[in-house]
């Protein structure tokens, strides 16, 4: 390797680290959106209230998505949804209940919502799920409130 080359690549791997440190200084709340992952911050909805608008399948993997009425509605009318929107994912493998995986809208915000995974009783689930993962993962549905299943609410029909 030439050292031009070694040094331009000493030069990219210095600045990338300036600008890390950077952002990692700045004051809180003016980076990026923080992932909202704090244990218990979401709350278990009644299913029985939600509306069950899809059907994901793959392999062994069933998972019926489960949002309000209000929620589809704001989304086939191109709103956002209202706070308080649940999202919820129930989680089957093999026919068996899983988990649940719930996205709650808390706030007034387009990317105000907070994960949380539970067990099949309902309890929290904090042994092998990590919320900031989910926060971090759904950051690429943006345009779409965040959903994975944005597609299949707007085109749901009661």
């Amino acid at each position: 390797m030439s050292i031009k080359t070694r040094s331009s690549g000493l030069a990219l791997l210095s600045g990338a680290l300036v600008l890390a440190s950077g952002y990692l200084m700045l004051p809180e709340g003016s980076g990026g959106t923080p992932a909202h992952a704090e244990t218990g911050a979401v709350t278990f909805p009644e299913l029985d209230r939600l509306v069950h608008y899809t059907t994901v399948r793959r392999g062994v993997t069933r998972e019926h998505m489960l949002t309000n009425q209000s929620a589809l509605e704001a989304i086939q009318a191109g709103k956002p949804v209202p706070t308080g929107t649940h999202v919820v994912l129930v989680d089957h493998q093999s026919d068996v209940l899983a988990r649940y995986l719930v996205a709650e809208k808390t706030g007034g915000g387009p990317d105000d919502w907070t994960y949380q995974a539970f067990n099949p009783d309902r309890s929290i689930k904090t042994d092998d799920e990590n919320p900031e993962r989910c926060h971090s993962c759904h950051q690429s549905r943006q345009d779409r409130q965040y959903m994975f299943t944005f597609n299949d609410a707007r085109s749901f029909k009661n």
